[in-house]
């Protein structure tokens, strides 16, 4: 059993990774274990995301200069000031992670 509070920043969590959503925030006082056993779930799988993003964009600094005849190498030698400065906590993956966990957190309350 959650508690007011409980479920409150359980909500303020899942907003924090998919945004503020009505057909969520309109559940928060059904939320449970279900709930919470979900919303972990959902954080590790959009960190799982998020890290994959940020081991591709590190190969390809890295594979650049293999790459000596390509027109990637010259994308990534003009580029890397600007990747670097890239918050790799992406909108692709939150998009990503609301399309896949959303029903499932909704679900869970019932």
């Amino acid at each position: 059993m959650l508690t007011s509070s409980e479920k409150d920043s359980l909500y303020k969590l899942i907003a924090a990774v998919i945004g503020d959503d009505p057909s969520v925030k309109t559940r928060r006082m059904k939320f449970n274990l279900r709930t919470v056993s979900v919303v972990e779930d959902m954080i590790a799988a959009n960190e799982n995301c998020n890290s994959n993003m940020k081991k591709l964009v590190i190969d390809l600094l890295g594979a650049s200069a293999v790459l000596s005849r390509g027109w990637l190498k010259l994308l990534l030698k003009t580029s890397k000031e600007k990747i670097d400065k890239i918050n790799l906590h992406g909108y692709g993956c939150s998009i990503v992670t609301k399309s896949k966990w959303k029903n499932a957190i909704i679900t869970s309350v019932i």
